[in-house]
């Protein structure tokens, strides 16, 4: 049995752990590697076209959409927004919602890492980071000492890489 390796795949899955690393260490998504990971996606639907391109369009547009009203609601960062349209591209719409879920799932075991290591290098005790999350969400002049940042990029990579790899 051999195996064969699809550059597309490799490009796809290198960009993917390039910005999620990206994401992890400096907050941010470069818009050039969310471009050239959309590009990747446009060469492998239309290459190996096994479902209708506009399954992949629906995808991307629905992806968008809920993701825009995360945005909006200041609970997801821009170039997050913009990755997810490019994952729900890729997958199109007859896999959107199982891969939404397996994100959705490593975001909740990512974000517990996250939380767990704010806490353990906060000067504050666990009761004042409560308190202090709780007046910043609730008020608009109250500014508090340090703000926890969860980058949702190495969620996305590796709900993606799960659902693929283990379903």
């Amino acid at each position: 049995m051999t195996m064969q390796i699809d550059i597309l795949f490799v490009a796809f899955w290198s960009l993917m752990l390039v910005i999620g690393v990206s994401d992890a260490k400096n907050q941010r998504i470069p818009n050039k590697l969310v471009v050239l990971l959309f590009v990747v996606s446009c060469v492998h639907v239309f290459s190996y076209g096994t479902t209708d391109a506009t399954d992949h369009l629906t995808g991307a547009f629905i992806a968008f959409c809920g993701a825009l009203v995360l945005y909006w609601r200041k609970a997801m960062a821009a170039g997050d927004v913009k990755l997810l349209f490019v994952i729900g591209f890729w997958v199109g719409f007859d896999q959107l919602l199982p891969v939404l879920a397996a994100i959705i799932m490593a975001g909740g075991v990512v974000s517990c890492f996250y939380l767990a290591q704010f806490l353990a290098t906060s000067q504050l005790s666990l009761q004042q980071n409560l308190q202090g999350y709780y007046y910043y969400r609730t008020t608009y002049k109250f500014s508090h000492r340090t703000k926890l940042v969860i980058p949702f990029a190495p969620a996305i990579v590796i709900g993606l890489a799960s659902y693929y790899y283990l379903y």
